[in-house]
């Protein structure tokens, strides 16, 4: 390597005169000077101790195992065999089973409870009857002719349901009371998660600290259990207005203002279920008071969309929920 005579590149050369000079000048400006100077701290490289080495070894396998071991848990809990019977607690053997078109009754003192596959339980109070449609990975399908059940399940949507006639009742992965007249009416009340209540080309969906009546052939709007008694019946007119003449009806704007007027902020998803489905009433005063209780604020082109039963613009609506209906993980207090 050339050596290097240039006092600017090298300070251990000799400079001319002028460049002394400018030294000199600029000597009371310099970082030693001003003491500024300081070393750079030397931090040296930590080697990982042998015993902290282990430890952390020690739970990374641990987590591994433990992610294997729930796999092979979670998919034994969720196989089952194409028609394999159900088992049954309770009456008057310890235990008992129920296959594929067969019945239970329980008499005016008596109980049952029946596991639902590995996915959840169902308990059948006194004096109701079920029976078994169908079962295998997947799909579990009862029917509850009259009486009043809970079931508890963990499982993705759709995987448990309760068939009534032309209804269907589908399980988003929760914890509900359904109870069931003969001649077809009766109501449901979720306690976590949500469900979808099917008829026809209808379908409502009711989440946790909702329930919903229905009769043979048709679905009421979900309510709190606690609701104001005047905003529930004003819901209740509402609906039997929509049930007989339609959101077009001349009546409908009247029991539409009403319902608004006796809503309150708690109330909002009973406001979005009816808008969610007669997107038409977004012309009402339905529309800003849904705004209102979910603190969005409304435009004129947002409720134009709306009444035209734009999908994008529901969803906005739909997203302000906490919790989304097939988020059925988060049940995870379902599975025990």
């Amino acid at each position: 390597m050339n050596e290097i005579h240039d006092p600017l590149w090298n300070p251990q050369q000799p400079g001319d005169d002028g460049l002394r000079r400018l030294e000199q000048l600029l000597a009371p400006y310099s970082a030693q000077a001003r003491g500024l100077q300081q070393q750079i701290p030397h931090t040296p490289v930590q080697t990982p101790r042998p015993r902290r080495l282990r430890r952390v070894l020690i739970a990374s396998a641990a987590a591994l195992a433990a992610s294997v071991l729930l796999g092979v848990y979670l998919g034994w809990r969720f196989n089952w065999q194409d028609g394999q019977a159900w088992t049954v607690h309770g009456g008057a053997v310890t235990t008992a089973a129920i296959e594929p078109g067969e019945w239970l009754r329980t008499g005016s003192d008596q109980q049952l409870a029946i596991d639902v596959a590995r996915i959840g339980r169902v308990v059948l109070s006194a004096d109701s009857s079920l029976s078994l449609i169908e079962t295998r990975r997947g799909f579990h399908r009862m029917r509850l002719e009259q009486g009043h059940l809970r079931a508890r399940i963990w499982a993705p949507p759709g995987w448990f349901g309760i068939s009534s006639g032309a209804a269907e009742l589908i399980d988003l992965g929760c914890d509900f009371d359904l109870w069931k007249q003969e001649d077809g009416g009766g109501r449901v009340l979720v306690r976590t998660g949500w469900i979808s209540y099917a008829i026809g080309s209808q379908q409502v969906l009711v989440p946790a600290g909702y329930q919903m009546r229905f009769e043979a052939d048709r679905a009421y709007t979900p309510l709190r259990p606690e609701a104001d008694k005047s905003f529930r019946e004003a819901v209740a007119a509402l609906d039997e207005s929509l049930h007989r003449a339609g959101p077009q009806a001349s009546a409908v704007d009247r029991l539409a203002t009403n319902m608004a007027e006796r809503a309150s902020d708690d109330d909002g998803f009973t406001l979005l279920s009816v808008l969610s489905r007669y997107p038409q009433l977004a012309r009402t005063a339905l529309y800003p008071r849904l705004m209102r209780s979910q603190k969005l604020a409304a435009s004129e082109q947002h409720r134009k969309d709306w009444i035209a039963g734009d999908i994008d613009a529901i969803n906005q609506g739909w997203s302000q929920l906490p919790r989304q209906p097939k988020a059925w993980w988060w049940n995870w207090a379902d599975w025990f």
